[in-house]
């Protein structure tokens, strides 16, 4: 059961914890102090150790707190309107948005899962989590008989997975003025990724049909 804490304690715990953020993803989490976590907080030491008691504890519940993924598969089940083509490019939006929200978080990520045992479970839940919604979303259009039968659902949601975590990886690498892919618009890149998969999965009866 989560614990219940007053305004003001949840709101220093959420003050700690926004920083803590963005120390380990400037920083790395072994070259982090509780010191820089408090400085950025705007509180002392003392106050970071009686909420988390130790800097393993603080990153745990950091990565406990944000809720990405639970977003993510939330939209994916309540986005459904009937209509798979108006649906994939809602989803597509819905991603790059929550992506964003979370840059530092997916920068520590990448730069931690290859040194931390609790990074590397947490991308590969999360990446096969998204991936079998995803592949559920497909799934449905199979049922409703929008997409073809033969279409590998797996497979296509781990496709449009790759895509839309390349953009972010870009993103965190480049910087938005500086990716590879600023010349074109996020609209362009969006239409472009969406008409690739509904030209490789819609069943041309219904597409005429619309």
């Amino acid at each position: 059961m989560e614990k219940k804490y007053s305004p003001r304690v949840k709101r220093t715990r959420e003050k700690i914890l926004h920083s803590a953020v963005e120390i380990f993803s400037q920083k790395g989490f072994q070259a982090s102090t509780i010191r820089e976590i408090a400085r950025l907080a705007g509180v002392n030491d003392l106050t970071v150790y009686r909420h988390f008691e130790s800097k393993e504890k603080l990153f745990t519940e950091m990565f406990q707190r944000h809720a990405l993924l639970s977003e993510i598969s939330e939209y994916i089940v309540q986005g459904i309107t009937d209509d798979f083509e108006h649906d994939l490019r809602a989803i597509v939006r819905a991603f790059i948005s929550a992506f964003r929200k979370e840059l530092p978080l997916i920068k520590l990520l990448l730069n931690e899962a290859e040194k931390m045992e609790e990074c590397r479970r947490y991308v590969d839940t999360f990446t096969k989590n998204v991936i079998h919604k995803l592949a559920e979303f497909f799934d449905y259009y199979k049922t409703m008989r929008q997409i073809r039968q033969d279409v590998n659902s797996h497979a296509v949601a781990a496709g449009l997975y790759s895509i839309l975590f390349a953009r972010i990886y870009a993103l965190i690498l480049h910087g938005e003025e500086n990716s590879q892919m600023s010349s074109m618009s996020e609209n362009e890149l969006v239409d472009g990724w969406v008409d690739l998969f509904v030209a490789g999965t819609i069943i041309p009866e219904y597409s005429y049909a619309k």
